[in-house]
This record gives C-alpha cells, sequence and structure tokens, in this order.
C-alpha cells in the first residue's frame, strides 16, 4: 500500500512539472482578452502556445506566438451558422455531405472565416470548406487523410 502511495504522488508530480507554461507576455494578453475564463488547458504545437478552455458552453483554442494569432470556436453543428452562410452552404454542391464539424476561426488583422469540414457515410473523403461570413466560400481542401488538419498553418 505505502508503495502505491508514494507511486501516485511521485505521477501526479510529473504530471504537473510536465504542465505547459507559457511566457508572461502570452498569459497577460490571454487574460486581458479572457478575464472570466477559468480552467485553462495549455499545450505547445509547432511553436504555438495554446489555451484551451469552454466558454459560455462553446469550446475554444486561442493560439499565441508571441502575440494573439487566432482563436477557434467549436460551433458544433449547423444550426449555430448565420443564415448567410447556413444558405451558401446548403446551396452548394456540398449539400448533400455529412457536416462532421463547424467551426468559427477569429484572427487578429483578417474577417472571421467558418470552416465546415464535411464527409460522406461509408466514404473515407473529408473536405474542409472556408466561407467568409458573407457566405462567400473561399476555398475548399481535401483532408481525408490529414492529421492536426485546422492549425494556424492552415492560414499563413
Amino acid at each position: 500500500m505505502k508503495k502505491f502511495n508514494i507511486m501516485a504522488v511521485l505521477l501526479l508530480f510529473s504530471i504537473s512539472v510536465l504542465a505547459i507554461v507559457p511566457p508572461d507576455n502570452v498569459q497577460a494578453t490571454f487574460k486581458k482578452m479572457y478575464p472570466k475564463t477559468n480552467d485553462i488547458a495549455w499545450s505547445q504545437d509547432d511553436g504555438y502556445y495554446c489555451a484551451n478552455f469552454v466558454m459560455n458552453g462553446f469550446t475554444k483554442n486561442v493560439w499565441f506566438k508571441g502575440q494573439w494569432e487566432m482563436t477557434q470556436t467549436d460551433l458544433v453543428s449547423l444550426d449555430r451558422l448565420t443564415p448567410v452562410v447556413y444558405n451558401a452552404f446548403t446551396f452548394s454542391s456540398y449539400a448533400s455531405w455529412v457536416a462532421e464539424d463547424v467551426t468559427m476561426v477569429e484572427f487578429p488583422k483578417w474577417q472571421a472565416i467558418i470552416v465546415i469540414e464535411v464527409g460522406q457515410d461509408n466514404v473515407d473523403i473529408k473536405y474542409q470548406l472556408f466561407y467568409t461570413p458573407k457566405g462567400i466560400l473561399l476555398k475548399t481542401r481535401n483532408v481525408s487523410y490529414m492529421y492536426d488538419i485546422l492549425g494556424p498553418g492552415t492560414f499563413l
């Protein structure tokens, strides 16, 4: 029993040591943007610090590389889209496909982009559809065999 307690303490200690702690400027910028946010999980990916949290029922990922780069808000379904974007999608050639993920991506210097990931039943084909808030389809991207398919590198 004593061995189990020591192992549990060591495991908890190692997890806390491995926790990602972003630089002070990143934390300060985050707190200015989201002052009432708690329960933030920080991660690091390809030189970016990413804060993951839930706000008003939506999962958000806020990306920093020294300064704020982008915010992703998981809208979950087509029901959360504005009527303009919803109509643009429903009248597109992808309307019969299954919407698997809907994400709004905001940037400091660009307009927001709404990304709808679609697939087909029984087929391993997936596409991302990139819409402006005015419902204009900017581009489509085949993401069938991609991992981490909507990071900051997508928009460079």
